[in-house]
């Protein structure tokens, strides 16, 4: 087909509803846009529209062309704007959404990060613990915890959650520090349970030994993820959270991270997005962002300083090793 504009004004003349209204947006005559579907319906040899002087609808030929029309042309506009990502600033409305937890403890504190460096992205967050189609919704990303379900989505890691285990300092003071993972019995516990399921969280722990699951015999539960970290800050027991939840309350000092050589890697943290040929620049640039944010933030500080701490001890040794050689 040579007149691929026409394809345009087929689309525009459908959502208008009306050959004017189309023109209009388009700014042409109304015989310009009828002589553009004239010209359309007659190199694709079918009718597109049943005309009449007070109405306009689609042939069942026009039906299933205006479908195909529309995914061509959003292919089209997505392909523009991905070969203009690097040279030119996203822009425009992307939806996205989360889990109400990772929402409000990890996103919502950063977005001012985002917004400054993305200021024509207009974003509309969309909080919701359960999973959903993403194309039904119109949605253009989701970020999403733990094990994915077989789906149509493109999924890319961008992170993880490390699990710590954390108290307030009045439940500390009151009952004391636990001193290891079997002494944790002796204490009382705050666990989440599932919404979905109903079945308790299973703490996960990093020993020596290796990864260790623990059945907590919680004296309570409960299904929402923020409530259990509030639940912790009254001093109600120990909890086992994902470190960028409790993030805001360990800063202020209302929770304290205990048991810090036990602190595990929990569930993985993904995007997923439709399967399209090419990306928009703003789900580009917000996988970009997020994937930056939850690099950074995904470790505690004191597993870091631990960590630089052993990798200091073993170049330590190596020196050593390496001047008994010499000798």
């Amino acid at each position: 087909m040579e007149d691929f504009s026409a394809i345009s004004v087929f689309v525009r003349v459908v959502e208008a509803k009306s050959f004017s209204s189309a023109a209009q947006h388009l700014q042409m005559t109304p015989s310009g846009v009828s002589r553009a579907i004239s010209r359309l319906e007659e190199s694709l040899g079918a009718r597109l529209f049943f005309r009449s002087t007070r109405s306009l609808r689609l042939t069942d030929d026009g039906s299933a062309f205006y479908a195909r029309c529309k995914e061509i042309l959003a292919d089209l506009t997505e392909a523009t704007e991905a070969l203009g990502y690097a040279r030119t600033k996203p822009a425009g409305k992307l939806r996205v959404a989360a889990s109400s937890a990772v929402g409000r403890a990890a996103l919502i504190p950063n977005l001012a990060e985002f917004e400054h460096k993305y200021p024509d992205i207009r974003l509309e967050l969309t909080m919701c613990d359960f999973p959903f189609d993403l194309n039904e919704e119109g949605f253009d990303c989701a970020i999403r915890m733990g094990e994915l379900a077989d789906s149509s989505l493109i999924a890319r890691k961008i992170g993880h959650f490390s699990n710590v285990l954390c108290a307030a300092p009045s439940y500390l003071a009151k009952h004391g520090m636990p001193s290891s993972i079997d002494d944790l019995k002796n204490h009382r516990a705050v666990n989440f349970v599932h919404p979905s399921t109903g079945k308790p969280y299973q703490w996960q722990f990093d020993s020596p030994s290796g990864r260790v699951s623990v059945d907590v015999d919680a004296h309570m539960l409960i299904n929402d993820g923020e409530s259990v970290i509030q639940a912790a800050i009254a001093g109600l027991g120990i909890i086992q959270a994902p470190h960028c939840l409790a993030n805001t309350a360990l800063e202020k000092g209302l929770l304290e991270i205990i048991m810090t050589d036990t602190i595990s890697t929990g569930s993985n943290l993904w995007i997923v997005y439709p399967q399209k040929r090419h990306l928009s620049a703003r789900v580009q640039a917000f996988i970009e962002w997020t994937s930056e944010l939850f690099q950074r933030t995904s470790e505690p500080k004191c597993k870091l300083v631990q960590q630089q701490q052993m990798e200091m001890a073993r170049q330590r040794k190596l020196r050593q090793e390496a001047a008994a050689a010499v000798a």
